[in-house]
């Protein structure tokens, strides 16, 4: 049985037993409901100790590999932060019990010819185009996106990799994990995309993202309802020579997973289209498209405004299902990209926030948390950081604030590292040569070769004068060096133009 059926099966066995079932839907869905109500959760793990999922902890001991669902045969234990799940069970509040979970991914496959775009923090995989920003977790063998960029050289070799994440308005996949299976393509190996199809599909073929599905050796032919817009979820094996996707199967996805009208839900994803100004939008999660309601004046919204909900918005839905399916939205929580990145030591900790660089970053229910140090704990959150402890934090700028705050999406302890090597990642505030300021915090440079300057693609700029005309306020810079004080200066050997990334 797929991974597809599964869902499905365990989906109509929870509805036809418990009282409340959430939706199987959105970037990440937890439900609210509770008392210990039946419901779902899908979206990705941002920490264990059980496991965690949109703020909610999920007791696992339940879980056996009978209870665990994924094509590559994992098990509970290998799972990942980042990896997007869904999971079956019941909640209560922040906590819940996990009677099934499942893996869920977007894309796996082989990276498509000159895959990588550094200058957009892009690659192609399987025709679909991904987004990685300083919160997407790189696995096995590769921290980047030069890394996989490298191992391909000249498009001699195809990495087979693993994506996850959620789709935007421009079909775009904002990865949240990422994988690497092999350094080159595998012949025959199980391929598999999850998409929306872009057009009407022939007598044999249709179209997702970029790529070419060929459904003539699907038994019983293309499901109904498979059309111009559908969500659909297609495994089967790449032909090489064009690189079109033999499909075994081909699944039409439910955007709201059959939950009923009444049932509480909290869902991540990203705004596809308005539909009426100030009432009502719709958005895109893993299975598809659903619409939002809300009210002025009843409907809170953190974040920003109703004026900061378009197209390509990223939000958190809390509501209640309505008869047909819409979503009927209590709160509206607009989320930023993560365009920050700080590498240094912690100097202060408390529950809601940590130090670092001298600056104060707030961490919330929904900010992923990873041990890559020598103590390695799989359960790894707030409580486990102490000062003195060097971290890698991901972060957006939530300027709704004032002061503007720093809010981490990502937190991960690592080892020890050199003097020289702190990472500071931000908009400028100000660039007057030779000085950089970031968050306030003054970034000293000098001519080649005591700092490096490049471009995002990674080239290097000729001389210091050339970069300090390619920047102004506002654009993203990352600068690595020594962190002379921690509150006011760094001494750079490297500084580097970042893409801005906007949702």
């Amino acid at each position: 049985m797929n991974g597809s059926i599964q869902r499905r099966v365990i989906f109509m066995t929870l509805a036809l037993l418990l009282p409340v079932v959430s939706a199987s839907c959105g970037g990440g869905v937890g439900i609210t409901a509770g008392g210990g109500t039946g419901g779902t959760g899908i979206g990705p793990v941002t920490g264990f100790g059980s496991v965690i999922v949109n703020g909610v902890t999920y007791s696992d001991a339940g879980i056996d590999n009978t209870r665990f669902f994924d094509d590559h045969g994992r098990s509970k234990s290998d799972l990942m932060a980042g990896m997007m799940v869904s999971i079956f069970g019941s909640i209560n509040g922040t906590s819940g019990t996990a009677d099934n979970i499942a893996v869920l991914r977007h894309v796996d496959g082989p990276m498509d010819d000159n895959a990588v775009d550094l200058a957009a923090n892009r690659l192609k995989v399987m025709g679909q185009d991904i987004l990685v920003d300083t919160s997407t977790v790189f696995d096995n063998g590769v921290t980047s996106l030069a890394d996989l960029r490298t191992l391909q050289g000249a498009n001699v070799n195809h990495p087979e990799l693993e994506v996850h994440g959620s789709l935007d308005n421009n079909g775009v996949i904002h990865a949240t994990f990422i994988h690497k299976w092999s350094d080159d393509r595998v012949t025959g190996r199980d391929v598999q995309i999850r998409g929306i199809v872009s057009g009407p599909p022939t007598a044999t073929t249709f179209v997702v993202g970029r790529k070419t599905v060929d459904f003539t050796g699907v038994p019983g032919g293309l499901p109904s309802g498979v059309a111009a817009g559908a969500f659909v979820e297609v495994k089967g094996s790449l032909r090489v020579s064009d690189n079109v996707l033999l499909a075994t199967s081909v699944t039409l996805e439910d955007a709201t997973g059959g939950q009923p009208s009444g049932s509480r839900a909290e869902v991540e994803g990203y705004v596809n289209r308005v539909l009426t100004a100030n009432a009502s939008f719709e958005l895109i999660g893993p299975n598809g498209v659903q619409t939002v309601t809300w009210s002025t004046g009843t409907t809170a919204i953190t974040g920003g405004t109703e004026a900061d909900i378009g197209a390509g918005v990223k939000v958190e839905v809390e509501g209640t299902r309505k008869v047909g399916g819409a979503l009927a939205a209590t709160k509206i929580a607009i989320r930023r990209a993560s365009n920050v990145r700080m590498e240094s030591t912690v100097t202060a900790v408390t529950a809601s926030s940590l130090t670092i660089f001298g600056k104060t970053v707030t961490v919330d229910a929904l900010t992923q948390y990873k041990d890559d140090s020598a103590s390695g704990l799989k359960t790894f959150g707030q409580p486990n950081i102490l000062v003195g402890d060097t971290l890698e934090v991901s972060a957006y700028v939530d300027n709704t604030t004032v002061p503007a705050s720093i809010v981490a999406t990502r937190v991960e302890r690592i080892g020890a590292i050199a003097p020289d090597r702190h990472i500071l990642q931000g908009p400028l505030d100000s660039a007057l040569s030779p000085i950089l300021s970031i968050f306030g915090i003054t970034v000293v440079t000098l001519p080649p070769p005591g700092t490096h300057f490049l471009r995002p693609d990674e080239s290097e700029f000729a001389t210091q004068a050339d970069f300090f005309a390619a920047v102004a306020a506002g654009d993203i810079v990352k600068a690595r060096g020594n962190q002379a004080s921690p509150l006011i200066l760094m001494n750079a050997n490297e500084v580097q133009i970042e893409p801005t990334i906007d949702n």
